[in-house]
């Protein structure tokens, strides 16, 4: 590609943004990209771990994953069975294929569980699903059990790299998903939807960032006295400690759902969308516009508000 991959836009936001929101959306507990640049990764609000082995390929990132889990198999003492794995370059990554690829491990477990254990050849109990795309495995859009780390660590010692390699030594459950779209990545700038390619003045191939509106924290409070709606896409912990006034929780995960909401209250005029800096905002203004919602994304977000001395709320939303 040229650059970091990751950070390539697609209709103004980064894939590995794209990638993060479609898994949150999806109804991940908790979402976090193994390795990369991790200061960038933070200006977006995407939280992440180093990457235990970097360079060593996509199975090291497997592994960090679920090491990153404590022993009782938690994370921010959140409760994880399994790790369901995306890459950063995924164009057009679905809600729905995410969560094919869990129901398809929890329905494998569901009928083993179901089967007689006595007298009986019982279903085989399965370490992880993998999706298939007109009968191919697609490796790294699995969901990984935690209890498969012993077995991807002792194969990862012994110089195995490929995900489908380590993979043969699980219980593998598959799931068939129709389309290619879900799956689809960009290792080339060809690749990439034709709209958000350009050409530069040496003809080659140049990525454009789309055109999200953005205000400061000056226009927002100008907006807010002129009665915009202000709608927050964090988390509820994070909505808690401070917020703008005012300001509605709608956590990111749940921007899809909340569409309507949304509409209804930029009938006046654009809904001002916030977060912590800018990243996740900017990913719910960007999803938010393609279904012609007015919405406008607010850069330096919440922090930036709190910072500057003007007055915050805290505690629980208002009933």
């Amino acid at each position: 590609m040229g650059r970091d991959k990751a950070f390539v836009e697609v209709q103004g936001v980064p894939l590995v943004a794209r990638a993060a929101a479609a898994m949150a959306a999806a109804g991940a507990a908790t979402v976090r990209i193994v390795g990369g640049d991790q200061d960038r990764l933070a200006y977006l609000d995407l939280r992440s771990i180093p990457d235990r082995y970097p360079g060593e390929g996509p199975l090291g990132g497997v592994i960090t994953a679920l090491e990153a889990l404590d022993p009782g198999g938690c994370l921010d003492h959140i409760a994880v069975e399994a790790v369901v794995t995306l890459p950063c370059d995924v164009i057009h990554p679905e809600v729905a294929a995410v969560r094919r690829v869990i129901e398809c491990l929890a329905a494998a477990r569901a009928g083993h569980a179901a089967q007689p254990g006595r007298g009986a050849e019982r279903m085989p109990d399965p370490d992880m699903a993998v999706p298939l795309a007109s009968g191919v495995p697609q490796w790294m859009h699995a969901a990984w059990r935690r209890r498969s780390l012993p077995v991807l660590s002792a194969a990862f010692t012994r110089g195995i790299r490929a995900p489908k390699d380590a993979a043969r030594l699980l219980r593998v459950a598959e799931v068939e998903i129709d389309g290619e779209g879900w799956f689809a990545d960009a290792d080339r700038p060809e690749d990439l939807p034709a709209t958000t390619l350009g050409a530069d003045r040496t003809g080659e191939a140049a990525v454009e960032i789309a055109d999200i509106p953005e205000i400061d924290i000056d226009e927002l409070e100008r907006r807010r006295a002129a009665g915009a709606a202000v709608f927050d896409v964090r988390e509820p912990d994070e909505y808690e400690e401070f917020r703008i006034p005012g300001a509605v929780l709608v956590p990111l995960a749940t921007v899809p759902e909340a569409v309507e909401k949304f509409r209804a209250a930029a009938e006046g005029q654009a809904v001002c969308v916030v977060c912590a800096v800018g990243g996740r905002s900017g990913q719910a203004v960007a999803f938010l516009r393609e279904r012609g919602v007015d919405a406008v994304n607010v850069a330096g977000g919440t922090n930036a508000w709190h910072l500057s001395g003007r007055p915050v709320d805290t505690g629980p939303a208002p009933a």
